[in-house]
């Protein structure tokens, strides 16, 4: 079935109109819901494409870039919160640069030292 092609909102490109079907959570179970888009006929086609290479439905490709977009967001604000963080204890502690590293590089190499022992137990 062939969508209908619209003028975007600059009256300049097409736009071709996508159903989505979502899912959301629903008493634990998710739940698929439909929506529909509007995206530039490249965009689209480019999904289609994906989707295809993929073996995917459309709709899987357009939720999966919608959550990472959605991710990446959170973790560029993680981020940030992170380096807030490192900089208040940096100016809390009487350690060289050197001399952090070496405890944050110990205690990596000791964290993941565990996670091989309960790996292999």
């Amino acid at each position: 079935m062939s969508h209908p092609k619209i003028k975007d909102r600059n009256g300049a490109g097409q736009m071709c109109r996508l159903d989505v079907m979502t899912a959301e959570p629903h008493h634990g179970v998710m739940e698929r819901r439909k929506t529909t888009i509007y995206l530039d006929a490249d965009v689209l086609t480019a999904a289609k494409v994906l989707a295809a290479a993929r073996q995917q439905s459309e709709s899987q490709v357009v939720e999966e870039a919608l959550r990472a977009y959605l991710d990446s967001d959170r973790i560029e604000a993680a981020r940030g919160e992170l380096r807030e963080l490192m900089d208040r204890v940096a100016a809390r502690s009487d350690l060289s640069d050197e001399q952090a590293m070496d405890i944050a590089d110990g205690e990596v190499h000791a964290a993941r030292a565990a996670r091989r022992s309960r790996r292999s137990a």
